[in-house]
């Protein structure tokens, strides 16, 4: 019996111990891991970042791991030499921009895009047809940039030749040819209409983009090769949680919270401004991002006229949708 009453508090006590090694175990298996701090850049302040401030407003990115930083850049002709720096991880911005700067050699790769861009070519109330235009000033970023192309396809599906008008560049960005359209300086300029609303400026919409077939994707998330190599799991957090925040975004019942979300990245409280931003930006989004290789080669043969590199661009190693693919998955 004596010999019994010792095997059980040896058995009870091993059985102890291993509880207790077990519940150890459970504490520092549950312990948080320590935050990836991630630099995330993005250029212009329009209802186009929607999807990304709101998985960063509503910690998205958090839950998936991520400590995001969004910092604002003016333009992508300044966020890629950023992104190629090191400044920061990953850019959202134009694609145009990533792929001239592939074809001079950077290790760029565009992981996830949005929708094409709601341009329209917006004249000054006063004109009422595409032939008033004629020798008038129409406001571009550059001659050779995306808005370039844009607009010169808008006018050559209109009738008119970019010789017909007066192309003007306006450096700085889309809020910078707002003013000089404001100022009478320009006569016309294809832009989207929510700068016009939050502004309160009269104009004209002469024609839409996307009706016309005209579709210039207007951002993507571009990061460097070796960042995606050797960051694979970053990467792919970073995938999921702006898939979730996309479709939270997209979920009727939190449109109240978006809104408050645009809110304060766009500092104003018009209804007007934010139920316009709503529909142009929310109601249109696709639950995945994916690049739509199509719409980015047709937008880059026309950049070719300036750049015949990007005639010889290897789009399959530009672009890698597998992020968002297996968030799809998922």
């Amino acid at each position: 019996m004596a010999a019994l009453r010792s095997l059980n508090f040896l058995t009870w006590t091993l059985l102890a111990l291993a509880a207790s090694f077990s519940c150890e175990s459970l504490a520092l298996s549950a312990e948080p891991r320590k935050a990836t701090h991630l630099k995330v850049g993005y250029a212009s302040i329009t209802g186009n970042r929607i999807p990304l401030w709101a998985t960063h407003d509503m910690e998205f990115f958090a839950r998936h791991g991520l400590e995001t930083e969004l910092i604002f850049i003016a333009s992508s002709s300044q966020g890629m030499p950023a992104l190629l720096a090191g400044d920061i991880s990953i850019f959202s911005g134009s694609p145009e921009t990533a792929a001239l700067a592939a074809a001079q050699g950077a290790e760029l790769v565009i992981i996830a895009s949005s929708e094409p861009t709601q341009y329209k070519l917006i004249v000054q109330p006063g004109i009422k047809s595409v032939a008033e235009l004629k020798a008038k000033k129409v406001g571009i970023d550059r001659i050779g940039g995306s808005s370039y192309y844009a607009t010169r396809r808008m006018l050559e599906r209109l009738g008119l030749r970019p010789e017909d008008v007066e192309l003007m560049q306006v450096a700085g960005g889309g809020n910078q040819r707002v003013a000089a359209f404001r100022s009478g300086i320009l006569s016309a300029v294809v832009s989207t209409v929510e700068r016009f609303e939050r502004a309160n400026i009269p104009y004209r919409v002469l024609a839409d983009a996307i009706e016309m077939g005209i579709r210039v994707i207007g951002s993507s998330y571009v990061t460097t090769r070796p960042f995606r190599d050797q960051n694979r799991d970053t990467v792919q957090r970073f995938i999921r949680a702006l898939v979730e925040g996309t479709q939270w975004a997209k979920n009727p019942k939190n449109r109240a919270g978006v809104l408050r979300v645009v809110s304060r990245h766009l500092r104003t409280d018009d209804p007007s401004v934010l139920d316009l931003n709503y529909r142009l930006y929310v109601d249109p989004l696709p639950p995945f991002p994916h690049t739509n290789v199509e719409d980015l080669r047709a937008n880059l043969m026309d950049l070719a006229e300036s750049n015949p590199r990007l005639r010889d661009l290897n789009l399959a190693t530009l672009v890698d949708n597998s992020f968002v693919q297996r968030a799809q998955q998922r």
